[in-house]
């Protein structure tokens, strides 16, 4: 490959990654998606599903995507209410009150194969390679990669997060945590319907969320997502058939007869905060900047909120003639998506533990804010809207309108 010029380098095999060279096409931008070389082994289907926002959903229907979901009627949480365990509080989230879709749960197979058919991707704005370094040139970004190819870029956009190599290369820092837990999905097939209701069950070692699928060919379907003690998940999915044995148990009210329709899968959670998303001219977004806990089922939609306001930032490049690192759009993202995104992954973080604790202070304290939320239509909404892509003034694609709509 000759050395060639870019608008824009997009770092990633993922959801993320292939949503941003959609953005790159929405703007009118030359780019280039620089993917992780792959084994070519065959690779089974990821079987989590994702929550969209409406937001969300308007903002992939812009973008000319728009896979099959099961809208969220309700949105029941829980303290308790699995098995014989009372329910220690409740706060319900309805479609029909809060005047707006709560979420639409999709398939994360549905969704990759979705944006791949709207997605042509060739040698000329996608390889397969691995960069050695990143150097400031003036106005470009230098990448070098290890057969000595070379390309230049304006801005480098990194989706996943950073291996070590990649940290060193860019200066990139995380603050890393464990959480001492572990998440199990898989996808479970039901004797009841699920009515479109989501669930979300906090207990004691982590909450477990029942997400509805779309029937298919008369069978009842919903996504699992259960958090426990990474010693307590192990001993679930090892003992055989503990884990199906279990969920009768605990949900055959809420689904009748379940059974795991797929194998299960586990992954310990951590999470990790990258200490600055604008370095140089290498920005990091969704999974780069940030890992949160799945308990709000949020962590895509913040993703896509991070590319909105950044296609807001490469129309008003363009339109003003700025180099993009130079771009008050770009410069205020950095600053404002820092703070907004900080306070959501630790704002999740201390939800987790105020649930998990024993203590008479945090009982009383969760109980008293679900009994508030419930009961205060207005606080609901407020949750309702953040979730959906921010309670103040939203980037463009998320409020359904073409990148760059309000820039003069």
């Amino acid at each position: 490959m000759n050395e060639k010029n870019f608008d824009v380098a997009i770092f990633g095999n993922g959801l993320t990654a292939k949503v941003m060279c959609l953005v790159a096409l929405h703007c009118g931008v030359n780019f280039i998606n620089i993917r992780k070389k792959e084994k070519k082994e065959n690779k089974p289907d990821d079987i989590r599903s994702l929550a969209l926002s409406s937001a969300s959903k308007n903002m992939l229907k812009i973008l000319g995507v728009n896979p099959i979901s099961q809208p969220v009627e309700k949105m029941i949480v829980f303290e308790g209410g699995v098995s014989n365990d009372k329910i220690k509080g409740s706060v319900i989230f309805d479609s029909k009150e809060l005047h707006e879709q709560i979420a639409y749960i999709c398939e994360y197979s549905v969704i990759n194969k979705s944006l791949e058919d709207n997605l042509s991707l060739d040698s000329k704005n996608s390889i397969a390679e691995v960069p050695i370094s990143i150097i400031d040139d003036g106005n470009y970004s230098k990448i070098v990669f290890k057969n000595k190819n070379i390309i230049k870029s304006r801005l480098n956009i990194f989706t996943e997060k950073l291996d070590k190599d990649l940290q060193k290369i860019t200066s990139a820092e995380y603050d890393l945590s464990d959480y001492g837990q572990t998440a199990i999905t898989t996808t479970l097939e039901h004797s009841k319907g699920n009515k479109g209701y989501a669930y979300q069950f906090f207990l004691k070692n982590g909450p477990l969320a029942l997400l509805p699928l779309k029937k298919i060919k008369s069978k009842n379907l919903t996504s699992l997502v259960w958090t426990e003690k990474t010693s307590n998940a192990s001993e679930i999915l090892d003992a055989k058939g503990g884990l199906e044995e279990s969920l009768n148990q605990m949900c055959g009210l809420y689904l009748g007869k379940i059974k795991v329709s797929v194998d299960p899968v586990s992954f310990p959670l951590k999470k990790a905060i990258c200490k600055s998303q604008l370095i140089d001219r290498n920005i990091l977004i969704g999974d780069a900047a940030r890992s949160m806990h799945p308990l709000a089922g949020q962590a895509w939609n913040q993703a896509l909120r991070d590319l909105a306001y950044l296609a807001d930032a490469i129309v008003e490049s363009r339109k003003l003639g700025l180099d993009i690192i130079s771009c008050p759009s770009l410069l205020t993202f950095n600053r404002k998506r820092k703070i907004e995104s900080n306070a959501f992954v630790e704002g999740i973080s201390f939800i987790n533990t105020v649930f998990r604790s024993d203590s008479s202070v945090a009982k009383g304290f969760r109980r008293n804010i679900m009994k508030l939320v419930n009961n205060k239509n207005i606080l609901k909404k407020l949750i309702a809207n953040e979730a959906s892509g921010g309670v103040l003034e939203r980037p463009s694609l998320l409020m359904n309108e073409a990148a760059g709509s309000k820039i003069i």
